[in-house]
Formats: structure tokens, sequence, C-alpha cells
């Protein structure tokens, strides 16, 4: 009772809301260039609307992509909607326009899951409960009674908390054999980038993908805990830079690295801002800013941070429930921030059998599927599933009502040699329920 306490009357105790209104900035404005970028590189028509089939989501089937106006609609939407939200105007509105129009995008194409998406829905979902528009933002010109300097602790922590889940359970990930003692599939991956000018040649030595494997993995467990510490804090934030502009140099991984870097600053407090502010002789006016209502922590607002934080937690273990090889099978890797951790490569053909009239049919997957879906179905055993079950809707039409449907895959892990993944004998048919479908993925050979 004491412990909870204490921790209660540290959360509710004010801070400078600096941190927090940076933050968002940050946020906003990354998420808007990065969502231009989106609609520039044409990636609306190639994930949403050229595609016949999507790969949804388990229990978000109902979701699915509108015509290609309609969707360049919501994506221009969700785009000035984080920009409001980085100029702060019409904050609260804002907020929750780009979290539910986000997370909808997100949610139309499992072949397009990113880690870092989840951390943006999760991220727009935190700032819809904070106040971080009450400074520094165009809501307090128009409405000058709603200004704050302080704000509470937990509105700056829980930022904090969401980054160093990315960063642990990431490092947790990289605990495994092939990452620390085999070096892969950075070895794959160094190995192919011998032509990056000046660092290029040091990826010929065999040595140098194993300094990056175990430093990656310290990295991830350490991070966290220099930021949050204040004597290690500039020096973690310069680490925080340079492992991510090297990661953005060497690894097509989107905007992963760009997100984190922004994000970071979340741990830069008031008086260490105050400092950059007086080096680059930019004159901090924060603390003349007068408060006129002082922001009231929900009741119930604590006790569902509890409940939420918990889930974070314990959601990536639940892979050691479900599978004794995650990077194989892949039952629980989605939303469990398991980072660069694989090279996968598969090869998938679909045998279709009617039994009425004994007639067989081979399908190659890309005749019907983009380049992305093809290649994420090959070795993920629930889009696999999903594509048969497509299959049989596409020949059930064409008046076949008894099929049987087959699927010869070959998947490598890691740079090992190619081995069968689905049960070729399996009729695919018979799996009634998506989880089913692990139990007919085979065991790997070492």
């Amino acid at each position: 009772m004491m412990v909870t306490s204490k921790l209660k009357s540290y959360l509710l105790k004010n801070t400078s809301i600096l941190p927090l209104a940076i933050f968002r900035m940050a946020f906003g404005f990354l998420l808007c260039f990065s969502l231009f970028r989106f609609l520039y590189n044409g990636w609306i028509e190639d994930c949403y609307t050229n595609p016949n089939f999507h790969f949804t989501y388990q229990f978000f089937d109902w979701i699915r992509p509108f015509n290609v106006t309609t969707m360049y609609t919501i994506v221009i939407i969700c785009a000035l909607s984080a920009l409001l939200i980085g100029l702060g105007f019409l904050y609260r509105t804002a907020t929750i326009v780009f979290f539910f129009t986000f997370t909808y995008l997100e949610l139309i194409e499992k072949s397009w899951y990113l880690n870092h998406y989840y951390f943006v829905s999760l991220v727009a979902f935190l700032l819809i409960l904070v106040p971080a528009n009450r400074n520094f933002s165009i809501d307090i010109k128009l409405f000058p009674k709603i200004k704050l300097n302080k704000t509470p602790n937990w509105t700056v922590d829980i930022f904090k908390l969401q980054l160093v889940t990315v960063y642990f359970f990431g490092g947790v990930a990289k605990l495994k054999h092939d990452w620390l003692f085999n070096a892969q599939p950075l070895n794959i991956w160094l190995k192919a980038r011998t032509d990056i000018p000046i660092i290029g040649s040091l990826f010929e030595y065999d040595i140098t993908p194993y300094i990056f494997s175990w430093s990656g993995m310290l990295y991830d467990l350490i991070i966290p805990f220099l930021l949050w510490t204040k004597k290690t804090r500039p020096i973690a934030y310069f680490f925080v830079v340079i492992f991510h502009v090297l990661t953005h140099i060497l690894f097509n991984i989107g905007m992963f690295p760009w997100v984190m870097i922004f994000g970071s600053l979340i741990f830069i407090t008031q008086q260490e801002w105050k400092s950059i502010f007086s080096f680059i002789t930019f004159k901090f006016k924060g603390n003349e800013i007068k408060t006129y209502a002082p922001f009231k922590t929900p009741k119930f607002i604590l006790s569902f941070l509890a409940f939420f934080f918990t889930f974070q937690i314990l959601f990536p273990l639940r892979h050691h429930l479900l599978t004794d090889n995650l990077l194989w099978t892949e039952n629980g890797f989605r939303f469990s921030w398991n980072v660069m951790l694989m090279e996968k490569n598969g090869y998938t053909e679909f045998s279709i059998i009617d039994k009425n009239s004994t007639k067989h049919w081979v399908e190659y997957p890309s005749s019907r599927l983009s380049i992305v879906q093809e290649k994420q179905m090959s070795f993920q055993p629930d889009m696999i599933w999903q594509y048969a079950k497509y299959l049989e809707k596409i020949y059930c039409e064409k008046g076949y009502k008894n099929l049987e449907i087959y699927v010869n895959s070959k998947v490598s892990l890691n740079g090992r040699a190619s081995q069968t993944f689905i049960e070729p004998k399996k009729n695919l048919l018979e799996i009634k329920q998506i989880d089913d479908i692990y139990n007919c993925v085979t065991k790997l050979q070492n």
C-alpha cells in the first residue's frame, strides 16, 4: 500500500509540459511527412486498391479498403490530422481522427505489417489522454485560458514507458542462438552491403556481423535505462542518433529509425532543453507563461494505464505459450517488437482438387497477389491458410463445390537450406480456425 501510495504521488506530481509539447510536435510533423511520402510514392494503389485480395488481421476481417478516391481522401485526412497534432490546433479532435484513420490504414493489409506502425497507433492513442496542446500550440493562442506550464508526471512518463517496451522487448527478442552465435541474419545482410562507401569494406570480415549482433542486443537492453538517467542521457541520445542513422543507411526499414530518434526526445527535460536553447542563442520563455487552468487527472486514468502497460508487458511474451520456435512458425511474432530478427524466404504453390470431377489445378500466388503479398505469404502460416480460403472462394464461384487444397511450401530461415514448411498432405480446407494452421508447420531442421 505504501509503495502504491508513493507511486501515485509521483505520477500526480507536476513537471514541465515542455518535453510533452516537443514530443507532440516531433510526432505530428514526422507522421505528416511520412504520410505524404506514402502518397508521393504511390503506395495507396500498391497496398490498398490494386490487390484483389487482402490478408486481414484476426478479429479484424471486417476492415476493408474503399475505392481509390476514398482511400486517397482518408490518407490525406490522416496526414492533415498529424499536421494539426504537430501545430497543436484542434488537438483533441486531431488526435482522435489520426488514431482511427492511421489504425484503419494499418489493419487493412497484414503483409505490410511493420513494428513502427503499431508503435505509432499506440502513441496516438496515448496522446488522446494527455494535454499536449496546452502550451507551445495554436490552441493556446485561440484559447489562452488553457495554458499550462506544468503537467502531471504520468502524462510524460507514459511515452517513456512505451519507448522502453519497444527497446527492451526488442533486446529480449535478440537473445536467440541465431542472433548471438550465428550472427544471423546480419551475416547475410552486411555481406550484401560491402559496396557502401567508407564502411562497406568492414563487412567483408567475419567478425563484423558478430560485433553488430551483440552490440544491437546490448543497445536495445541498455539504452532505455541510460535515457532515463540524467547523467547518462546526453551520451545515450547521441548513441540513439548514431545507431538509428546507421540502421537507416544499412537496412530498408522505412521510417522506424526516425520514429525512434524523434520519439526519444521525450526523455529530454526542461532544464536540458533550456541548455540546448541557450547554446543556440534562443531565449526560452516557458517559465514566463501564465498558468490559468491546472490539468485535473481523471480518476480512472491511473488504473487504466496500469492495465494498459500490463498488457504491453505480457502480450509480447505470448509466443512462449504458442510455439517452441518463434522465428520459424511466427505464431505470436507480430505486435511483439521482434525487429530485424530473420531473413526468411519461401516458395509456395497450391494444388486444387475437385473431388466430384477429379479435376486438378495448380495455382501460383504470383498470378493473383502483389510482390509484397506473395513474399510475405510464402513463409507465414496464417497467410497461407487465408490464401487457400481465398482460392476456395474463387473456385466455388466457378461452380466447384467439393474441393481440397494442398500447398507445396519451401522455406529458408537465416541462411539454412530450404525445407518443407507446411505439411504437404494436409487439406487446408479441413482447417476451420486460423490458429490451427500452426499445427501443420513442420519442425525446423537445423
